[in-house]
């Protein structure tokens, strides 16, 4: 039995974009399992931090750090200049203040954990993956909480004091947790199980895919052209982070070369929107609640549409 699941878990590592794209539909023609699973979302937020962050390569890590330039250059420019060039986008549209709060938290957010997982997959530079996210992760309790005063005031319903206290204890609990476990099992032996594990964390994707859909099928239904909409400024924020992003490091820094330039684009739009409603309160604007559960389609669908596409242009000459 223990080894029908090993199996099963390694499969679904290795087919995690396939997978991750069902886990969303599950959520949407199963409501009813979605009103079960949501009390599990901010464990499986959780747990998914520490999964990803016992899959880092330490070693990785300090190599890539020894070059610090362009991954400190990505990462502060996701969290600091990606939600203020949001925001001073959005003074020029009148969407309603909830769906706007959640296109600039979106932007302001960290990387999705199975970002450099998936980088890897296509063929992308995972060292400076996993570089943006760890740092990114470990900063984006200081800077979101900032980009929510300064840019949102208190609109989004969540004190940005107390938003940093629950973001650094998500966080730093993680960390200490993934410091443990190291420790006590080994290098050695999470490398061995180092499929299992990713098998494992696409099961709380789907987990988190599911549980976020709650009410959203009802929202359909009620009002399918708001919902629409809202999907589309959803997959506008992914597509417009990651080629805006792109086309910045192509003129601060052409040496990088296409490889590193895709990377950039992809990490740079595969926003973490689980962590920021892990810590959100329960009176938070039921628009930032929308934008992040459809937010969902572009995290889950889009990398089996960018998979091909990023292949190609990584071997075109």
């Amino acid at each position: 039995m223990i080894e029908v699941i090993t199996r099963s878990l390694v499969l679904l590592g290795r087919f995690a974009p396939q997978a991750m794209a069902l886990g969303v539909f599950i959520g949407l023609l199963a409501p009813w399992l979605t009103d079960l699973l949501r009390p599990l979302l901010s464990p499986a937020v959780w747990l998914l931090l520490v999964l990803s962050l016992l899959r880092v390569d330490v070693d990785a890590v300090i190599a890539r750090l020894k070059r610090p330039m362009l991954p400190m250059s990505v990462t502060l420019w996701m969290l600091i200049a990606s939600p203020i060039i949001m925001a001073g986008i959005l003074t020029f549209f009148d969407f309603r203040p909830g769906i706007e709060a959640g296109m600039i938290l979106a932007a302001a957010s960290s990387a999705l954990f199975s970002t450099p997982v998936l980088g890897v997959m296509f063929g992308l530079n995972g060292a400076l993956l996993l570089v943006i996210l760890v740092a990114g992760t470990l900063l984006v309790p200081i800077t979101l909480p900032m980009a929510a005063l300064f840019l949102l005031g208190f609109d989004m319903g969540a004190n940005p004091f107390e938003l940093l206290v629950r973001m650094s204890a998500l966080v730093t609990s993680a960390v200490v947790t993934v410091f443990v476990l190291k420790h006590m099992v080994g290098k050695a032996t999470l490398a061995k199980h180092a499929y299992v594990m990713d098998g494992w964390a696409v099961v709380l994707l789907i987990i988190f895919a599911i549980a976020i859909m709650q009410g959203l099928t009802a929202r359909i239904i009620d009002a399918p052209l708001d919902t629409l909409v809202v999907t589309g400024l959803s997959f506008a924020t992914y597509g417009g982070l990651m080629i805006l992003s792109a086309l910045c490091f192509l003129i601060v820094a052409p040496k990088i070369g296409r490889q590193g330039l895709v990377s950039v684009g992809f990490i740079s739009g595969t926003r973490n929107l689980a962590i920021i409603l892990a810590v959100l309160p329960p009176n938070v604007d039921p628009d930032i609640l929308l934008f992040f559960a459809v937010g969902q389609f572009p995290i889950y669908i889009m990398p089996l549409i960018l998979r091909p596409a990023i292949h190609r242009l990584l071997v075109k000459t």
